[in-house]
Protein backbone atom coordinates (compact mmCIF):
# COMPACT_ATOMS: atom_id res chain seq x y z
CA UNK A 1 0.00 0.00 0.00
CA UNK A 2 2.80 2.41 0.90
CA UNK A 3 4.45 1.69 -2.46
CA UNK A 4 1.20 2.50 -4.26
CA UNK A 5 0.82 5.79 -2.40
CA UNK A 6 4.40 6.72 -3.21
CA UNK A 7 3.76 5.93 -6.87
CA UNK A 8 0.68 8.17 -6.95
CA UNK A 9 2.59 11.02 -5.32
CA UNK A 10 5.48 10.63 -7.74
CA UNK A 11 3.33 10.28 -10.87
CA UNK A 12 -0.06 11.93 -10.23
CA UNK A 13 -0.90 12.55 -13.87
CA UNK A 14 -0.19 9.00 -14.98
CA UNK A 15 -2.10 7.76 -11.95
CA UNK A 16 -5.07 9.91 -12.97
CA UNK A 17 -5.19 8.52 -16.50
CA UNK A 18 -4.78 4.91 -15.37
CA UNK A 19 -7.49 5.29 -12.74
CA UNK A 20 -9.88 7.09 -15.08
CA UNK A 21 -9.59 4.45 -17.79
CA UNK A 22 -9.75 1.57 -15.34
CA UNK A 23 -12.87 2.81 -13.56
CA UNK A 24 -14.62 3.71 -16.80
CA UNK A 25 -13.90 0.66 -18.91
CA UNK A 26 -14.44 -1.77 -16.06
CA UNK A 27 -17.87 -0.35 -15.28
CA UNK A 28 -19.02 0.45 -18.83
CA UNK A 29 -20.43 -3.05 -19.60
CA UNK A 30 -22.51 -2.91 -16.41
CA UNK A 31 -23.71 0.69 -16.03
CA UNK A 32 -22.58 2.40 -19.21
CA UNK A 33 -20.04 5.18 -19.51
CA UNK A 34 -20.74 7.84 -16.93
CA UNK A 35 -18.91 11.16 -16.72
CA UNK A 36 -18.07 11.14 -13.03
CA UNK A 37 -15.08 8.85 -13.28
CA UNK A 38 -12.51 11.49 -14.36
CA UNK A 39 -13.71 13.73 -11.51
CA UNK A 40 -13.55 10.87 -9.01
CA UNK A 41 -10.11 9.82 -10.27
CA UNK A 42 -8.82 13.37 -9.80
CA UNK A 43 -10.20 13.49 -6.25
CA UNK A 44 -8.57 10.17 -5.36
CA UNK A 45 -5.19 11.20 -6.77
CA UNK A 46 -5.31 14.60 -5.08
CA UNK A 47 -6.31 13.05 -1.76
CA UNK A 48 -3.20 10.86 -1.83
CA UNK A 49 -0.79 13.34 -3.41
CA UNK A 50 -1.56 16.84 -2.12
CA UNK A 51 -4.34 16.30 0.39
CA UNK A 52 -6.73 19.05 1.41
CA UNK A 53 -4.77 21.76 -0.38
CA UNK A 54 -5.17 20.07 -3.75
CA UNK A 55 -8.83 19.27 -3.22
CA UNK A 56 -9.56 22.83 -2.12
CA UNK A 57 -7.80 24.22 -5.18
CA UNK A 58 -9.78 22.01 -7.57
CA UNK A 59 -13.12 22.82 -5.96
CA UNK A 60 -12.18 26.48 -5.99
CA UNK A 61 -11.90 26.34 -9.78
CA UNK A 62 -15.39 24.83 -9.96
CA UNK A 63 -16.86 27.73 -7.99
CA UNK A 64 -14.88 30.46 -9.76
CA UNK A 65 -17.79 32.41 -11.19
CA UNK A 66 -16.49 35.98 -11.02
CA UNK A 67 -15.48 36.37 -14.63
CA UNK A 68 -16.66 38.88 -17.21
CA UNK A 69 -20.35 38.51 -17.97
CA UNK A 70 -19.57 38.09 -21.67
CA UNK A 71 -17.91 34.71 -21.02
CA UNK A 72 -21.30 33.36 -20.04
CA UNK A 73 -22.42 34.25 -23.57
CA UNK A 74 -19.26 33.28 -25.43
CA UNK A 75 -19.21 29.70 -24.09
CA UNK A 76 -22.70 28.67 -25.31
CA UNK A 77 -22.32 31.02 -28.29
CA UNK A 78 -19.45 28.95 -29.71
CA UNK A 79 -21.60 25.84 -29.53
CA UNK A 80 -24.57 27.57 -31.15
CA UNK A 81 -22.43 28.84 -34.06
CA UNK A 82 -21.06 25.50 -35.20
CA UNK A 83 -24.33 23.63 -34.59
CA UNK A 84 -26.69 26.06 -36.30
CA UNK A 85 -24.08 26.79 -38.96
CA UNK A 86 -23.95 23.07 -39.76
CA UNK A 87 -27.76 22.92 -39.89
CA UNK A 88 -27.79 25.75 -42.42
CA UNK A 89 -25.05 24.26 -44.57
CA UNK A 90 -26.71 20.87 -44.51
CA UNK A 91 -29.96 22.35 -45.76
CA UNK A 92 -28.11 24.26 -48.48
CA UNK A 93 -26.53 20.99 -49.59
CA UNK A 94 -29.96 19.45 -50.06
CA UNK A 95 -30.61 17.73 -46.75
CA UNK A 96 -34.20 17.39 -45.61
CA UNK A 97 -35.47 17.92 -42.10
CA UNK A 98 -36.95 14.71 -40.73
CA UNK A 99 -40.77 14.68 -40.81
CA UNK A 100 -40.64 13.15 -37.32
CA UNK A 101 -38.65 16.02 -35.84
CA UNK A 102 -40.45 17.88 -33.08
CA UNK A 103 -39.00 21.38 -32.57
CA UNK A 104 -38.15 22.08 -28.92
CA UNK A 105 -40.62 19.80 -27.13
CA UNK A 106 -41.01 19.98 -23.37
CA UNK A 107 -38.85 16.87 -23.12
CA UNK A 108 -35.81 18.97 -24.08
CA UNK A 109 -36.24 21.03 -20.91
CA UNK A 110 -36.39 17.85 -18.85
CA UNK A 111 -33.33 16.52 -20.64
CA UNK A 112 -31.57 19.78 -19.79
CA UNK A 113 -32.07 19.08 -16.10
CA UNK A 114 -30.84 15.51 -16.64
CA UNK A 115 -27.73 16.78 -18.41
CA UNK A 116 -26.91 19.13 -15.52
CA UNK A 117 -27.20 16.36 -12.95
CA UNK A 118 -25.73 13.37 -14.71
CA UNK A 119 -23.98 13.99 -17.99
CA UNK A 120 -20.74 15.14 -19.58
CA UNK A 121 -20.04 18.48 -17.93
CA UNK A 122 -18.91 16.60 -14.81
CA UNK A 123 -15.92 15.29 -16.73
CA UNK A 124 -14.33 18.73 -16.66
CA UNK A 125 -13.01 18.90 -13.07
CA UNK A 126 -10.96 15.82 -13.92
CA UNK A 127 -9.84 16.45 -17.48
CA UNK A 128 -9.56 20.23 -17.38
CA UNK A 129 -9.15 21.16 -13.72
CA UNK A 130 -6.67 18.39 -12.90
CA UNK A 131 -5.04 17.05 -16.07
CA UNK A 132 -4.70 20.08 -18.35
CA UNK A 133 -2.57 22.27 -16.03
CA UNK A 134 -0.25 19.34 -15.36
CA UNK A 135 0.14 18.60 -19.05
CA UNK A 136 0.80 22.26 -19.70
CA UNK A 137 3.42 22.49 -16.97
CA UNK A 138 6.13 21.29 -19.37
CA UNK A 139 4.52 21.97 -22.76
CA UNK A 140 2.87 24.69 -24.78
CA UNK A 141 -0.87 24.97 -24.25
CA UNK A 142 -1.54 23.83 -27.82
CA UNK A 143 0.49 20.64 -27.42
CA UNK A 144 -1.00 19.97 -23.98
CA UNK A 145 -4.51 20.42 -25.38
CA UNK A 146 -3.91 18.06 -28.29
CA UNK A 147 -2.48 15.39 -25.99
CA UNK A 148 -5.45 15.70 -23.65
CA UNK A 149 -7.85 15.59 -26.61
CA UNK A 150 -6.30 12.27 -27.66
CA UNK A 151 -6.74 10.83 -24.15
CA UNK A 152 -10.33 12.06 -23.95
CA UNK A 153 -11.20 10.71 -27.38
CA UNK A 154 -9.79 7.29 -26.58
CA UNK A 155 -11.69 7.34 -23.29
CA UNK A 156 -14.92 7.59 -25.34
CA UNK A 157 -14.02 4.48 -27.36
CA UNK A 158 -16.86 2.34 -25.89
CA UNK A 159 -19.37 4.96 -27.05
CA UNK A 160 -17.90 5.01 -30.57
CA UNK A 161 -17.99 1.23 -30.79
CA UNK A 162 -21.57 1.06 -29.51
CA UNK A 163 -22.74 3.69 -32.01
CA UNK A 164 -23.92 6.05 -29.28
CA UNK A 165 -21.79 8.83 -30.75
CA UNK A 166 -20.72 9.23 -34.41
CA UNK A 167 -17.15 8.75 -35.59
CA UNK A 168 -17.08 12.40 -36.65
CA UNK A 169 -16.92 13.22 -32.94
CA UNK A 170 -13.27 12.20 -33.02
CA UNK A 171 -12.65 15.38 -34.98
CA UNK A 172 -15.15 17.34 -32.91
CA UNK A 173 -13.45 16.28 -29.66
CA UNK A 174 -10.16 17.84 -30.72
CA UNK A 175 -11.86 21.10 -31.64
CA UNK A 176 -13.83 21.06 -28.39
CA UNK A 177 -10.63 20.67 -26.38
CA UNK A 178 -9.30 23.83 -28.01
CA UNK A 179 -12.46 25.70 -26.98
CA UNK A 180 -12.23 24.35 -23.46
CA UNK A 181 -8.54 25.18 -22.98
CA UNK A 182 -9.01 28.69 -24.35
CA UNK A 183 -11.99 29.43 -22.11
CA UNK A 184 -10.26 27.89 -19.10
CA UNK A 185 -7.14 30.02 -19.30
CA UNK A 186 -8.79 33.20 -20.53
CA UNK A 187 -11.15 33.13 -17.53
CA UNK A 188 -8.30 32.54 -15.08
CA UNK A 189 -9.08 28.82 -14.82
CA UNK A 190 -12.82 28.95 -14.27
CA UNK A 191 -14.15 25.41 -14.42
CA UNK A 192 -17.64 26.86 -14.23
CA UNK A 193 -17.30 28.40 -17.70
CA UNK A 194 -15.78 25.18 -19.04
CA UNK A 195 -18.64 23.16 -17.59
CA UNK A 196 -21.04 25.65 -19.20
CA UNK A 197 -19.69 25.03 -22.70
CA UNK A 198 -19.77 21.27 -22.13
CA UNK A 199 -23.35 21.49 -20.90
CA UNK A 200 -24.28 23.67 -23.89
CA UNK A 201 -22.75 21.13 -26.26
CA UNK A 202 -24.62 18.22 -24.67
CA UNK A 203 -27.89 20.11 -24.62
CA UNK A 204 -27.56 21.33 -28.20
CA UNK A 205 -26.83 17.76 -29.29
CA UNK A 206 -30.18 16.76 -27.81
CA UNK A 207 -31.94 19.59 -29.64
CA UNK A 208 -30.53 18.73 -33.09
CA UNK A 209 -30.17 14.97 -32.60
CA UNK A 210 -33.21 13.93 -34.64
CA UNK A 211 -33.26 16.92 -37.00
CA UNK A 212 -31.91 14.81 -39.89
CA UNK A 213 -32.01 11.14 -40.74
CA UNK A 214 -29.78 8.65 -42.57
CA UNK A 215 -27.07 10.06 -44.78
CA UNK A 216 -28.32 13.59 -44.13
CA UNK A 217 -27.55 13.07 -40.45
CA UNK A 218 -24.07 11.71 -41.19
CA UNK A 219 -23.37 14.71 -43.42
CA UNK A 220 -24.61 17.05 -40.68
CA UNK A 221 -22.30 15.45 -38.10
CA UNK A 222 -19.26 15.95 -40.32
CA UNK A 223 -20.27 19.52 -41.17
CA UNK A 224 -20.58 20.26 -37.47
CA UNK A 225 -17.14 18.80 -36.79
CA UNK A 226 -15.65 20.75 -39.69
CA UNK A 227 -17.10 24.07 -38.57
CA UNK A 228 -15.93 23.44 -35.02
CA UNK A 229 -12.41 22.85 -36.36
CA UNK A 230 -12.51 26.13 -38.29
CA UNK A 231 -13.53 28.01 -35.16
CA UNK A 232 -10.80 26.27 -33.17
CA UNK A 233 -8.22 27.19 -35.81
CA UNK A 234 -9.45 30.78 -35.66
CA UNK A 235 -8.94 30.85 -31.88
CA UNK A 236 -5.41 29.52 -32.26
CA UNK A 237 -4.51 32.13 -34.87
CA UNK A 238 -6.29 34.92 -32.98
CA UNK A 239 -4.60 34.17 -29.65
CA UNK A 240 -1.20 32.85 -30.72
CA UNK A 241 0.58 34.13 -27.62
CA UNK A 242 -1.55 31.92 -25.38
CA UNK A 243 -1.16 28.78 -27.47
CA UNK A 244 2.52 28.97 -28.37
CA UNK A 245 3.98 30.60 -25.27
CA UNK A 246 6.71 28.91 -23.30
CA UNK A 247 5.80 26.23 -20.80
CA UNK A 248 3.80 27.07 -17.72
CA UNK A 249 5.70 25.44 -14.83
CA UNK A 250 5.01 28.49 -12.69
CA UNK A 251 1.24 27.87 -12.80
CA UNK A 252 1.46 24.99 -10.37
CA UNK A 253 4.73 25.81 -8.67
CA UNK A 254 3.20 28.19 -6.18
CA UNK A 255 0.23 26.02 -5.21
CA UNK A 256 0.60 22.34 -6.02
CA UNK A 257 4.25 21.67 -6.55
CA UNK A 258 4.16 17.96 -5.56
CA UNK A 259 1.54 17.36 -8.25
CA UNK A 260 3.52 18.75 -11.17
CA UNK A 261 5.24 15.48 -11.88
CA UNK A 262 3.85 13.19 -14.54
Amino acid sequence: MSYLLALIKRHPLISFFVLTYSLTWASAPLIGQIPYWPFLAAIIVLAFSTGKAGLKELLGQATHWRVGWYWYLIAPGIVAIFNFGAVGLNLLLGAQISPNYEPFPVSYLLEGVFIVLLLGMWEEPGWTGFALPRLRASRSLLLASLILAAFRTLWHLPLFLSGDIPWSDIVLNFAAQIFIAWLYYRTNRSLLIVMLIHYSSNYMAEVVFSLFEGTDNIQFAWLKAGLACLIALGLILFDRQLWFAATAQQELATELEPAVGI
